[in-house]
């Protein structure tokens, strides 16, 4: 049944407008937009035409079948209604995006729980309400304008946040900032869950990555089933929200959600495998790593920089999240002793080979032996916004390396000029983990490691 949702022949848009900026006409020129080559109905009893496609009364008026409607009509007795012309009609999947239910109390359950009680009857599966749907190549649903086409990546974002598919994912989009697949935003899921997602998205071939944001947990047992299953196969990172009383509070009056004990989820995660992310930065920050870094054997780290402080900086880094800074080996230092006026030591100071050959020839020299070494599984490489590091940026000469070594490498950024950090954090960090501060790429690399070290474990 998932399939529907993500794959549908046909879609109803129930509340569609020919308004420009209205929500009926985001979601029909998002579904337009998109690759979805199916028939598209948008239903508006006082309109005729929308964006080209011929306009129904209501969605039993359609003449074919119907896949998949989305709503966001404007109350919730009308929702209702519509639930039940669906039922009429046979639709078997629907995304509720508007608000004004369970989140609200009073009233608002009682009107999502007759959602919930037509869709058990009727044997409909039910998105929302109160989500801001669903964003593909294949189709967008989303109630936020899509500027560009979505990717066709392996990351797949998934969760109870109206952000996900709304500004994060044009945000994501538009700035070329993760390769993602999919994001969808269920809501109150007063119906279809994070299991059911997990579980469907685990078993896709094209999806690699899954980050995934609660405020509650509908089936524990069957979360920790399911993700121990996929993540497993796959990283499974996991944000919860509602850790603390305030976010507790803050998530009833959200999703209408009463958060789960947060010593329990997070032990499951532990259990299961699920990386723990503490905010949406690092949801999307830790796919970034996993999407596009080979899993490194170990957690053992070379720190490459031009300021002896900063090395200083990243070795207590390092040392506070697990990941080891183990001297490189004699055939290194011998190969690279030239390249410097004291012995080779990691962190590896490259302001000496610098000042001598300059930036982009002591990267092509100094790096690769230092990311090769076989004391070293991985790499944290700072740069910084200045003219002198462009020449490298431009030719691409960091994403050669990783390519060539396959190991993961973490970029940071530390100072510069915007016009100089811009290009390294915008161009590179299309094809590369790039961050701009150390503790947030440390942490990210150090999460990979972790993961890398378990599958070798269960590999072994």
């Amino acid at each position: 049944m998932m399939e529907l949702f993500f794959k549908p022949k046909s879609v109803a848009v129930i509340g569609a407008s020919g308004t420009p900026g209205k929500l009926g006409y985001v979601i029909v020129n998002n579904i337009a937009g998109s690759d979805f080559s199916g028939d598209v109905y948008p239903v508006n009893p006082k309109s005729d035409e929308i964006l080209g496609y011929k306009v129904y009364r209501s969605v039993t008026d359609i003449p074919g079948e119907v896949d998949l409607v989305v709503t966001a009509l404007p109350t919730p007795k009308l929702t209702v209604a519509t639930m039940e012309e669906c039922a009429r009609k046979g639709v078997k999947a629907v995304i509720i995006e508007s608000a004004g239910f369970a989140e609200m109390g009073g009233e608002g359950k009682v009107f999502q729980q007759q959602i919930v009680d037509i869709a058990k009857k009727n044997d409909i599966r039910v998105m929302g309400p109160n989500c801001s749907g669903i964003v593909s190549r294949d189709i967008v649903t989303s109630i936020y304008p899509m500027t560009k086409k979505v990717p066709r990546g392996n990351v797949v974002l998934i969760g109870q946040s109206g952000l996900l598919a709304a500004g994060m994912a044009s945000d994501i989009v538009e700035n070329e900032s993760l390769n993602i697949s999919k994001v969808c935003s269920f809501g109150n899921k007063c119906d279809v869950n994070e299991n059911d997602l997990l579980e469907y998205f685990g078993n896709e071939d094209d999806v690699d990555v899954i980050s995934m944001y609660l405020e509650t947990v509908t089936d524990g047992r069957n979360l920790t089933r399911i993700a121990k299953k996929v993540a497993a196969e796959k990283p499974v990172i996991f944000l919860s929200g509602g850790r603390t009383e305030a976010g507790a509070r803050a998530a009833m009056s959200h999703t209408g959600s009463i958060a789960s004990n947060s010593k329990i989820v997070e032990a499951a995660a532990r259990q299961t495998g699920m990386i723990m992310a503490d905010d949406f930065t690092e949801l999307k920050d830790f796919a970034k790593v996993f999407s596009t870094q080979p899993l490194p054997k170990g957690n053992r780290v070379a720190v490459i920089t031009l300021a002896g402080s900063v090395g200083v900086n990243v070795s207590d880094l390092c040392a506070s999240h697990g990941l080891e800074l183990p001297g490189l080996s004699a055939e290194t230092t011998e190969k690279l002793k030239d390249m410097f006026d004291t012995p080779v030591s990691n962190p590896v100071d490259l302001y000496f080979s610098v000042t001598k050959i300059g930036f982009t020839k002591t990267l092509e020299t100094t790096f690769p032996d230092a990311l090769s070494d076989p004391n070293i599984d991985a790499a944290v490489l700072i740069l910084a916004g200045f003219e002198y590091t462009q020449e490298a940026v431009q030719k691409k000469i960091v994403q050669k390396i990783v390519q060539e070594v396959d190991k993961p490498v973490v970029v940071c950024m530390i100072v510069g000029y915007n016009k100089y950090k811009n290009v390294i954090m915008d161009e590179m960090g299309k094809d590369l983990p790039v961050f701009p501060s150390l503790i947030s790429g440390v942490k990210a690399l150090s999460k990979l490691c972790e993961y890398g070290i378990r599958q070798q474990k269960t590999e072994a």
